[in-house]
């Protein structure tokens, strides 16, 4: 089950095809946009009973928090009316979820199978010492530090308070005893939960719950890239590969000031659109790109990035945790969505420079570029990351552990 957001449905593909590669059959609960990907990588796609809300945004707390009342919390009824159903007439083992897909393990828990979860996002799991998730606080420990973790944690819970009824509301229509525990973990199974990173990613946890399982980067999984003629005969320079991710779409955020910072340097710019496009970068740029740009709908990121020096992310938690995977170190520019705490971790690890905003200069990312090229600590730090994912393999280890809890109720601790 996955919500309708692109980079949550696709982030859940390494587990779906490992698990078919190995035989077994899966459903794939998302929205009719993307049912054509699920039948790409060999599953069966499942409609929602009804749309999902649109025109959700995430432009802070107060969108945060409508967001999940909403179009997460609102729609758990929902999902688990739709995927109780599924669960009966099919006959399914085990179902997993994405974070922000209220219902799915309602429904689960509902008929008496288990169930996981997927994180691909900093951990919602509240620590005394831990800043709380929203807030993008950067971790500091000691006196009066954890008096501000409390006092901020308290200030969340009122934030999150209308969802929180609204999902105890939803427990009771579905016959489930009432929530314990946060809102925002509500969704993390208490028996699998396959956590897209590595801890030297994450702060430093004391009680992280025995299921939580780290799996690595969430690499994408997709036919063989053939690189273009632009990829192939690039000079060879440094290259700096900049993207505001899938939801994004105002060209201004951050792809052109990067290009217009980036004009005089003597690298080469990759830049992805997304659901921008090319022409409305051009337009933003004045009618003309850089020449040392070179300016797509998209690329691939596993292919690219081993020939990447910089990314210049707007703090997308896939693109970082990929980039990281092979050792890329960052410029963070994002504050939206959950993106300040991404920023938060990307700091606390060393692995970049952070902007603290989705509108940066064309300044600032010049001199963010130029610090983190070359020999720096910010690539030291990337590249210790690289080697503590490098052990693992996100869709395998998911994929056997989720047999594993169906054939023996349980997986072993951490």
């Amino acid at each position: 089950m996955s919500v309708e957001i692109p980079a949550h449905t696709v982030n859940a593909t390494p587990f779906v095809a490992r698990l078919v590669e190995a035989g077994h059959r899966v459903l794939w609960y998302c929205d009719p946009a993307f049912h054509a990907h699920a039948r790409r990588h060999g599953a069966e796609p499942l409609s929602p009973s009804r749309a999902a809300p649109t025109a959700v945004r995430f432009d802070g707390l107060r969108d945060i928090r409508a967001a999940f009342a909403r179009a997460f919390v609102g729609e758990a009824a929902r999902r688990c009316g739709d995927l109780r159903g599924v669960i009966e007439a099919e006959g399914v083992d085990v179902v997993l979820t994405d974070a922000l897909a209220f219902g799915a393990g309602m429904s689960a828990e509902s008929c008496g199978v288990a169930w996981a979860s997927f994180g691909d996002g900093p951990l919602h799991y509240a620590e005394r010492d831990t800043p709380p998730f929203g807030t993008g606080l950067p971790y500091v420990t000691g006196w009066p530090w954890d008096l501000r973790n409390v006092v901020v944690s308290a200030v969340t819970r009122l934030v999150f308070a209308g969802s929180a009824r609204r999902l105890a509301r939803a427990r009771r229509a579905c016959g489930l005893s009432p929530l314990r525990g946060s809102v925002l973990t509500a969704n993390l199974s208490p028996m699998l939960h396959l956590h897209g990173a590595t801890p030297g990613f994450e702060y430093p946890r004391r009680r992280l719950p025995a299921q939580v399982r780290w799996v690595g980067a969430l690499r994408p999984v997709g036919a063989p890239w053939q690189p273009p003629p632009w990829w192939t005969e690039r000079a060879d320079r440094p290259v700096v590969l900049v993207s505001q991710g899938t939801i994004r779409d105002d060209p201004t955020e951050l792809l052109v000031p990067t290009l217009r910072g980036l004009a005089d340097l003597d690298v080469t710019v990759l830049a992805t659109t997304g659901s921008a496009g090319v022409e409305a970068v051009r337009d933003a740029c004045g009618g003309t790109m850089p020449e040392n740009a070179i300016v797509v709908p998209f690329a691939p990121y596993d292919a690219v990035l081993p020939d990447v020096d910089v990314f210049v992310t707007n703090g997308g938690w896939t693109g970082v945790t990929l980039a990281l995977a092979h050792g890329v170190p960052l410029v963070h520019a994002g504050v939206t969505e959950e993106k300040a705490d991404i920023g938060a971790r990307v700091m606390y690890s060393g692995t970049g420079v952070v902007l603290r905003t989705s509108r940066p200069t064309a300044t600032q990312v010049h001199r963010a570029v130029t610090a983190v090229l070359g020999d720096s600590p910010y690539r030291a730090a990337a590249a210790r990351l690289a080697e503590e994912m490098a052990g693992h393999d996100a869709g395998r280890e998911g994929a056997d552990l989720l047999v594993r809890l169906v054939r023996e109720g349980s997986v072993p601790p951490h």
